[in-house]
């Protein structure tokens, strides 16, 4: 019986987020992160988690993953139960019907295996660079939902993707205009790592209250550590991670270290919310996060501030000790996706 409830939980779980980063912290070769992530997405497999996530950005050094479809599709062929999901892809910034149609074709390649996880991008330098004005966003948005659909249904000509009605929506972020696409669209929901449990489910209440019927989903940062000592310098290294990649940011108009202000507040929101800690720390802040309402659980372990083997070893542990921790708490039946 552990065994089973032990699954069932694991399927509730996605882990994230793979970007193929290389930061001036945490250099690493370019060609190798993609080799690395073939090889984390088979061990995420074996394990027994629900599927592995990636996600987009672009104009940076650091190399961020630009066409995460495409890393994904390197995956898909490596792999044949493990999901494959964005967290996000900022579909505001590509032309809607050719994003419709490569993700189809992952979704035809993989099996029918893609969560296709959309955000609107916030960096004001990847529109400016892509000719497009950042104002203009929610209506590109909009615009995708409006097509996307249409591409599958096989109104351009294109072979159907293998799930019916074309690969599960994710919106992500919690403005209310997210949500109201949302619930207009009964899209699964994927809230920031840096709500609350009672904020998120005091969204999950509104939304449902609204009629809407889809996965709840929330994205946490977590670490599994038990010495206190190293598990403070694991969120010591979360937050360089997350200054050297945020002070890059736009906020309000200003880069963010021109806006120290507004990156602390930032900084001391995603801090806060990180769950590093004991194996049991660490449960207890899932629990909350379930007992809120939320059914799908896409944990960041992958931040790009630990060396490759302290993440497959975190990957084991959270597969290991955190399934039987959170045996009492509310795991909904079926799989998302």
């Amino acid at each position: 019986m552990s065994v089973q409830r032990d699954a069932r939980i694991l399927n509730r779980i996605g882990l994230g987020l793979w970007t193929v980063r290389s930061m001036a912290q945490w250099p690493r070769h370019p060609v190798g992160g993609f080799s690395e992530l073939v090889d984390d997405a088979l061990l995420a497999q074996e394990l027994g988690f629900h599927s592995i996530w990636s996600a987009e950005h672009r104009i940076w050094y650091d190399g961020w993953c630009p066409a995460p479809l495409l890393a994904l599709a390197h995956v898909a062929g490596a792999t044949d139960r493990l999901r494959l999901g964005t967290a996000v892809l900022l579909a505001s910034q590509h032309d809607p019907i050719s994003l419709a149609r490569t993700a189809a074709t992952l979704d035809r390649v993989s099996g029918g295996r893609l969560d296709l996880g959309i955000g609107l991008g916030h960096r004001d330098a990847e529109f400016d660079t892509l000719g497009l004005r950042r104002d203009r966003r929610g209506r590109m948005m909009d615009r995708a939902l409006e097509l996307m659909p249409r591409v599958w249904a096989g109104e351009y000509g294109d072979a159907p993707p293998v799930q019916p009605g074309g690969p599960a929506i994710w919106m992500g972020g919690m403005a209310p205009r997210v949500l109201e696409r949302a619930v207009a669209g009964n899209y699964s929901l994927l809230l920031p790592q840096t709500l609350s449990a009672g904020r998120i489910g005091a969204v999950i209440e509104d939304v449902r209250a609204r009629g809407w019927s889809a996965t709840a989903g929330a994205m946490r940062d977590l670490w599994i550590e038990d010495d206190p000592g190293r598990a403070a310098e694991m969120r010591r290294r979360l937050e360089q991670g997350f200054t050297e990649e945020a002070g890059w940011w736009v906020l309000q108009g200003r880069r963010a270290f021109d806006a120290p202000e507004l990156l602390d507040r930032q900084l001391h929101r995603v801090s806060d919310a990180a769950l590093i800690g004991s194996a049991d720390e660490v449960a207890e802040g899932l629990r909350a996060l379930l007992h809120a309402g939320v059914e799908f659980l896409c944990l960041r372990i992958n931040i790009d501030i630990a060396d490759h083997s302290e993440l497959r070893e975190q990957m084991r542990r959270v597969a290991a000790e955190l399934p039987p921790r959170l045996a009492d708490a509310p795991v909904a039946t079926g799989a998302p996706g």
